[in-house]
């Protein structure tokens, strides 16, 4: 196999190849079955990789020949971290990207030990949930604005794919910091929230629904944002105890569904709860 020396004097070895099975299964990271087969996921950019370093989750960087001797500090950092480090050619590069401008670097991080299945058990302060969001870019929005505003937990219910290339690109690391639950019955999931004494509160239009800014909100809540276009699914919205509405102009009817958890995220972390 081919070598390449970068300006440090380390090096890594070289595939010129498309076909190369190295290649051919970083590639394949792009199918949901085989992230799920692997629990592994591609982290394309500086900062995403630089993210699976600092978490310690990196198995493999591949660097873009092209960008190698501008990129040598970041293969010594993932070398550092246990990392396989490989330089590409162009073309086998372009095989592994799913970006239209690559920074030159994409690597292959484990799933994060946070992320599991829901238990039974409760997280203890406030839970996001959301129901149904299918847009990638919405769920990696949703999950950095839920990281930037101190939310340690979001609960997801079925959900697109946290790990899919455009959640990740849009979670922007957060990812790598934020604990992730699959609840597979959102309906349970809500009905132990209410039998644990705590309010379950549906993002949705309603007369009888509570205004945002307008009522106390505690630290235990429960909120539930719904997909794009449908909202939350009637089972859920009718298990939830409380309806909450954004209050807003008449010039518009609604938030897409990053916004809308933005704002209500911030509303909890302005009231430092």
């Amino acid at each position: 196999m081919e070598k390449y020396v970068f300006p440090d004097g380390g090096s890594s070895a070289y595939i010129s190849s498309r076909q190369n099975g190295k290649v051919a299964s970083a590639a394949k990271l792009s199918n949901k079955k085989y992230r799920d087969e692997t629990e592994t996921f591609l982290c394309e950019g500086v900062k995403l990789t630089l993210e699976a370093v600092r978490f310690g989750r990196i198995t493999d960087a591949f660097i873009l020949e092209e960008k190698a001797e501008e990129l040598c500090w970041i293969a010594a950092a993932a070398r550092s971290a246990g990392a396989d480090v490989t330089v590409l050619s162009s073309s086998a590069f372009d095989k592994i990207t799913t970006e239209s401008s690559p920074q030159g670097i994409i690597s292959v991080s484990r799933f994060p030990l946070s992320h599991k299945k829901w238990d039974g058990r409760l997280p203890d302060d406030f839970i996001l949930m959301l129901d149904s969001i299918r847009d990638p870019g919405n769920l990696g929005s949703i999950l950095r604005g839920a990281c930037a505003f101190g939310r340690d937990t979001v609960i997801l219910h079925r959900c697109a794919d946290p790990y899919g290339p455009k959640a990740v690109r849009a979670s922007m690391g957060a990812l790598f910091k934020t604990r992730l639950i699959a609840a597979d019955n959102g309906v349970d999931f809500i009905s132990a929230v209410n039998l644990a004494g705590r309010r379950s509160i549906a993002a949705a239009l309603d007369e009888s629904s509570l205004t945002l800014g307008n009522f106390d909100i505690k630290e235990d809540d429960c909120v539930v944002i719904g997909n794009e276009g449908h909202g939350i699914s009637e089972e859920i919205i009718s298990e939830c105890s409380y309806r909450l509405r954004i209050p807003m102009t008449e010039k518009t009817e609604s938030l897409n569904a990053a916004a809308a958890a933005a704002v209500i995220l911030w509303e909890y972390r302005s009231k430092k709860i």
